[in-house]
């Protein structure tokens, strides 16, 4: 049995909604077309992932369901922008809820999918449906399939063209510019005032030095500054613009883009290959996006560069896990994914340098027990663009240093095999309040190279 009941789901990072109605968009201005047919419908929320979309998703939810300022996303979009080509299909069970069944053709979510059945049986009648209508569909986790995604990393494809935009239903008594000037007006003026009542009293470096865990403390602290963590969102946008990047610009193939971290943004490059003898230079500026800032390096090559957001945020500001729970949570959960990557690699646990304090005398203080240290692996994955996605949920304490995506040719693409392989290099940071810290085994990966094995060991 179906159920047209929408399913709100509260996750670590985004509340996901199951269960809206898509409509197919045909034709142009598609943002007037999506309205007017949630307006029509009586909804209260709409999903429309860009001015491409080739559908629109409208929901209608009763005031006081949702948590106010909550993050919703659309699980059936997300999973539409983890699988932007072809047509595939998603059968998930969802703890307590049923049978989520959502399918996807060429990037837009397939009308009367993204439902919620009782039983599998009932999914499966429907799913046969659509096997008539798409002959060329496939069941995500089937053999010869790409890996069927878990929660985690629908939630972690959460981005603005997958939220929920409630529908204005009022007209607000003041003008915006009047709203802003008002909330500025009172931030002026209180924030200086809490400010002054809440400002913890300043310890004098004379107090510092005569305390070895203050001291400690402080030394510590400064290993850790200058050091980022692009996280889920940063990773998202690395791995966003890869995907936006086209294979083929006028007579001109990709062969390779390689996008390496600056502050606040990926500063990135492509290099774009002469395909056909009528290929040319104004060809391929002219196929270019605007954000490209093009240099022909040869007669024969083009090199276009390009920024986007990162999202870095600096590593002391995250919460960062101990070592025994990356070992035990984080690194169990990369190994259920291990199969989708050719190289997976993830060296040992070294603590940040760190300059031993000092007292006064020139002696250095002893270690106080059970601080609080910072520790960072060495992290290397390489396989499909497509199974970056997988890492998303699990790069939360991570900064990349280098994304490489390189484009060949491969007769027989299978789960590890693709034309579009990435290699990622990066640091986790992680903490340990043990004294001494011991190095230990880690993740031990079924790589057939012997000399990555030994970096593991």
């Amino acid at each position: 049995m179906v159920s047209d009941e929408l399913l709100v789901m509260p996750l670590t990072t985004a509340t996901l909604v199951f269960g809206l109605q898509w409509l197919p968009l045909l034709g142009g201005k598609v943002e007037r077309a999506g309205l007017r047919l949630a307006r029509h419908h009586r909804a209260t929320h709409i999903v429309l992932a860009g001015d491409s979309a080739g559908s629109v998703g409208i929901a209608t939810m009763k005031a006081g369901r949702i948590q106010r300022n909550a993050s919703l996303h659309s699980a059936a979009q997300n999973v539409a922008q983890l699988f932007s080509t072809g047509t595939i299909a998603l059968l998930l069970e969802l703890d307590g809820a049923g049978f989520w069944l959502v399918a996807v053709h060429e990037g837009a979510v397939v009308a009367r999918t993204d439902r919620l059945f009782g039983s599998s049986a009932d999914a499966q009648l429907v799913l046969s449906e659509l096997r008539q209508s798409y002959p060329q569909l496939v069941l995500l986790g089937d053999a010869q399939a790409p890996v069927q995604p878990g929660l985690g990393a629908i939630e972690a494809a959460s981005s603005h063209p997958s939220s929920l935009r409630a529908l204005r239903r009022w007209t607000p008594i003041l003008p915006w510019p009047v709203q802003v000037f008002l909330l500025a007006l009172v931030l002026v003026l209180l924030v200086p005032r809490l400010w002054q009542n809440f400002r913890p009293a300043p310890q004098s470096p004379a107090q510092e030095l005569d305390d070895p865990v203050q001291a400690w403390k402080a030394a510590r602290d400064k290993t850790i500054q200058g050091r980022m963590v692009h996280g889920v969102q940063g990773t998202r946008s690395l791995l966003e613009t890869l995907h936006q990047l086209p294979v083929r610009v006028g007579g001109w193939a990709l062969k390779e883009a390689e996008c390496n971290p600056q502050p606040r943004k990926w500063r990135c490059h492509a290099r774009y290959e002469r395909s056909t003898v009528q290929a040319s230079n104004s060809e391929f500026l002219a196929a270019a996006p605007a954000n490209w800032l093009v240099e022909f390096t040869s007669i024969e090559q083009a090199r276009p560069a390009w920024e986007a957001d990162s999202f870095s945020i600096p590593a002391s500001a995250v919460h960062l896990k101990t070592l025994a729970n990356n070992e035990r949570e984080l690194f169990s959960s990369l190994q259920s994914i291990r199969t989708a990557f050719n190289q997976m690699q993830i060296g040992r646990p070294a603590p940040l340098p760190l300059s031993v304090p000092n007292d006064e005398k020139g002696r250095a203080l002893p270690k106080p027990t059970g601080l609080l240290m910072y520790l960072s692996r060495s992290l290397r994955l390489s396989g499909p663009l497509r199974s970056a996605s997988l890492m998303l949920p699990h790069t939360g304490s991570i900064e990349w240093n280098k994304a490489l995506l390189v484009v060949r040719d491969v007769d027989k693409p299978s789960l590890k095999n693709s034309s579009l392989n990435l290699s990622l290099e990066g640091v986790l940071y992680e903490t340990e309040t043990s004294v001494a810290h011991e190095s230990r085994p880690t993740i031990v990966p079924a790589d057939s190279d012997e000399d990555h094995r030994q970096a593991l060991d």
